[in-house]
């Protein structure tokens, strides 16, 4: 088993120290300082709105039937981000711009990104907040999928954890950021919604700009054509078993992950009895509390599957943690019980994503030519279930639900089932212990 893992480890090491010879740029403090930082810039401007404000939007747009409208809005987005990020991550992939494969695209998905967030601020109805967030979407997906194929390339093996442990974190802190802007800033024009795009944009520059890369010519790339599009989304799973069962146990977790996400403002409105201009307090407190528990696991979480080489017992601690969050958020009656779901949940949350990076990276196929495709296959496992999860969230809230009214409780503990699908399949996998 020693040795089947370090010829796993041994190309995408070498693919690390290659990146470094060419362009001459280390992977130290500095870089991943910056690397981090740009980030938690792109989730600020794109998990602010998913988690918080098209939700308030959407309340103030169609107050009578915000369930159904968020559902359509959400599920565009997520269709969206679904096409772009393997897409565009092909295309990065096949790049031969001067300015290189992975910048290019990180400057333009963020900025267009920006621009399209800030529409839905000013959007007078549901369909226009449908297609601006469709476009912030794919943008946003495509910086995304250049940023991440940064990890496999350019960060070293023995580092992995603990960049993943970083960037675990770095969602959670986009939104309390957010949500914090806009508390300060109100909830009833469009400056909730331009303050994270402008601050997000600010924050991935210092990345993208002083990013090395050397531009690959014609002959480095494969031929771009249609083909490039549907082979985007294809990576053989009878060839790359522990690839897909990676892939199959991450989409569990993140379809539990979003049933909490997306639906927790309506719980505290429609259970708890806020409403669309009380609840950005509350929701700050429990995403403050969320990001400092995040942080509190994924970060040791980490460095700790480094040290001892083993990612799997962390993916089935932090399922656990879940199912025992979701329990806790299922059955609340005050708001203080919520929050220590949403605590619980954190940690669980942190422990995850403290070695999800670094696992796919261990497993990913081709990776010194199609990293960002890989990385685009693999994130598809997050946001198919974006558009699934508004999908089957009214269908579980009727479940034992009392007439006009959502049964909540089923819903969170639905939640947990999935979660603990999820941690079995990541259990099966071979050449990771």
């Amino acid at each position: 088993m020693t040795h089947e893992l370090q010829s796993l480890h041994k190309p995408h090491t070498e693919t690390a120290i290659l990146q470094m010879e060419q362009t001459g740029q280390k992977v130290g403090g500095l870089f991943v300082t910056r690397y981090i930082a740009s980030l938690i810039g792109i989730w600020l401007a794109l998990l602010t709105p998913l988690s918080v404000t098209i939700a308030i939007r959407v309340g103030q747009i169609d107050p009578a039937g915000k369930a159904t409208s968020l559902a359509l809005v959400a599920s565009v987005g997520a269709a969206a981000s679904l096409f772009a990020n393997p897409i565009f991550g092909a295309l990065s992939d096949r790049s031969t711009s001067r300015f290189g494969q992975r910048r290019p695209f990180i400057l333009g998905g963020v900025s267009v990104g920006a621009l399209a967030v800030i529409g839905v601020g000013f959007a007078p109805n549901i369909w226009l907040v449908a297609v601006m967030w469709a476009i912030a979407q794919t943008a946003f997906n495509a910086a995304i999928a250049a940023t991440i194929a940064i990890l496999p390339e350019r960060v070293p093996s023995k580092l992995r954890g603990r960049v993943s442990g970083f960037m675990g974190m770095t969602t959670q802190v986009g939104v309390v950021g957010g949500v914090f802007m806009s508390q300060l800033l109100g909830t009833q024009g469009a400056a909730m919604f331009i303050a994270p795009a402008v601050v997000g944009v600010l924050l991935v520059l210092p990345f993208a700009l002083t990013l090395r890369e050397v531009p690959k010519t014609k002959n480095e790339v494969p031929r771009t054509s249609i083909l490039t599009i549907f082979a985007a989304f294809w990576i053989n799973p009878l060839k790359n078993r522990d690839f897909a069962l990676a892939w199959i146990g991450r989409f569990f977790v993140w379809i539990a992950l979003y049933l909490l996400t997306t639906y927790k403002t309506y719980f505290l409105i429609d259970h708890l009895g806020y409403n669309t201009s009380n609840v950005a307090p509350i929701l700050t407190i429990a995403m403050f509390v969320l990001a400092v528990c995040i942080a509190a696991s994924s970060i040791p979480g980490g460095w700790l599957s480094d040290k001892l080489n083993r990612r799997k017992p962390f993916v089935v601690t932090a399922a656990l943690l879940f199912v025992v969050a979701m329990t806790i958020v299922a059955f609340s009656t005050t708001v203080e019980m919520f929050i220590l779901g949403i605590a619980i949940a954190g940690l669980a949350n942190g422990l995850y994503l403290g070695v999800d990076y670094a696992l796919v990276a261990q497993v990913l196929p081709n990776v010194g030519s199609e990293a960002a495709k890989g990385m685009g296959v693999f994130n598809l496992s997050s946001t198919i279930p974006q558009t699934i999860a508004p999908i089957i969230a009214p269908m579980l809230l009727t479940i034992a639900a009392t007439p006009g009214s959502g049964n909540y409780t089923s819903l969170y503990l639905c939640a947990a089932v999935l979660a603990l699908i999820g941690a079995g399949f990541t259990q099966m996998l071979r050449s990771i212990h």
